[in-house]
């Protein structure tokens, strides 16, 4: 197999049995979509490539044990897995074709005319973990039928967090031992879910989300783990790699709740408004924290990068939701008073993000 253009058309027809009609390269990604003669039917076709992206195998198999886990046990979370070589790195999966990706819509359409989308991710989200709280050595066997190994970065993650937040500390930046003990609790809650550990594809972002009216499937799930159900949650209100902000207050409340409500049917404790609460402050802050690491590099780059207001909105938008449920005060204060102090440092970042608009992209491209 060339890694760069992916499976030959003979290998692929050898592995799923029938005759592919036409092919296209869905570029940038290491996907294509091929139509196939006896099931009058199209299939998407992902590999490992020998470049940068993609290129982990471990990639491929996490995918396949998530897509595996989801079907035995009856979750249409996804799309199906139709075939698979592991040892070349490829999958056959169903398409998912007319539903279009949720990002597309909001930039086509804005937050009211992506709104059933925006329902439906929030919806399925919740649905996809309350399906599957408790599973998680169902998961686990999977990983190991597939060949991959789980990996676990949460406590890694917290250390390099506290050490980023020191560094600001020396810069200027006060951080204080209250704002330590929150950073500590925020991480504990994500370590140790309990009734919240629940099945993920690892990246619960717009772009991996297939909708159309109010129905929808999340893709890509070669990250696909169990960890705290609100880390998917906090997307609701913490903007992601695509996005300067999310919707406004009134509207993230709303998506909220919708997602609270598909939870509850399969973890009560969502009911509870104290754990609720805390669980979604240390999602939403510790989503934010986490890209502290890349402080350094977005110090170094010119003046007008979006991505220095992005840290900014991502800071002050995850103080928000944590004061709104009062929980983890301390780390929440740190956030806010961190996107102050990065609007002095930052000139160009110091903009009125009320003025940009619902999901402002990062980019206009």
């Amino acid at each position: 197999m060339d890694t760069d253009n992916g499976p030959t058309r003979d290998a692929l027809e050898a592995l799923i049995g029938d005759r592919i009609v036409s092919w296209a390269r869905l570029e940038p990604w290491s996907v294509m979509r091929g139509q196939l003669e006896q099931a009058h039917d199209s299939v998407i076709v992902k590999w490992r490539r020998g470049g940068a992206v993609r290129s982990d195998r471990r990639q491929i198999l996490v995918e396949h044990a998530g897509l595996t886990f989801l079907q035995d046990i009856g979750v249409a979370s996804g799309p199906r897995l139709l075939a698979s070589d592991l040892a070349a790195g490829v999958l056959v999966l169903e398409d998912l074709a007319p539903r279009r990706p949720l990002d597309r819509q909001i930039r086509e359409a804005g937050v009211a005319g992506a709104w059933p989308g925006l329902a439906a991710f929030a919806r399925a989200t919740g649905e996809l973990a309350a399906l599957t709280t408790g599973r998680g050595a169902a998961f686990g066997a999977c990983l190991i039928r597939s060949g991959a190994s789980p990996i676990d970065q949460r406590i890694a993650e917290a250390q390099a967090t506290l050490a980023m937040m020191r560094r600001l500390e020396a810069l200027g930046l006060p951080l204080g031992g209250l704002v330590e003990s929150d950073v500590e609790t925020a991480f504990a809650i994500l370590q140790a879910p309990g009734p919240f550990q629940a099945f993920s594809n690892g990246d619960c972002e717009a772009n991996n989300f297939l909708s159309l009216g109010g129905e929808g499937r999340l893709i890509d799930f070669e990250a696909a783990e169990f960890r705290h159900a609100l880390v998917d949650a906090a997307a609701i209100h913490v903007p992601g790699p695509a996005w300067l902000t999310v919707a406004g207050p009134s509207q993230r409340a709303e998506l909220e709740q919708i997602y609270r409500t598909a939870l509850a049917t399969g973890v009560t404790a969502a009911d509870d408004d104290g754990v609720f609460g805390l669980g979604m402050a240390a999602a939403c802050l510790t989503r934010a924290g986490e890209r502290l690491s890349r402080f350094p590099r977005l110090d170094d780059r010119p003046r007008g990068e979006p991505s220095r207001l992005q840290m900014v909105s991502a800071l002050e938008a995850a103080a928000e939701a944590a004061s709104r449920h009062r929980r983890l005060p301390h780390l929440a204060g740190w956030a806010r008073r961190a996107g102050a102090w990065l609007r002095l440092r930052w000139p160009d970042a110091d903009q009125d993000l009320g003025q940009l608009g619902a999901y402002t992209p990062r980019s206009r491209a």
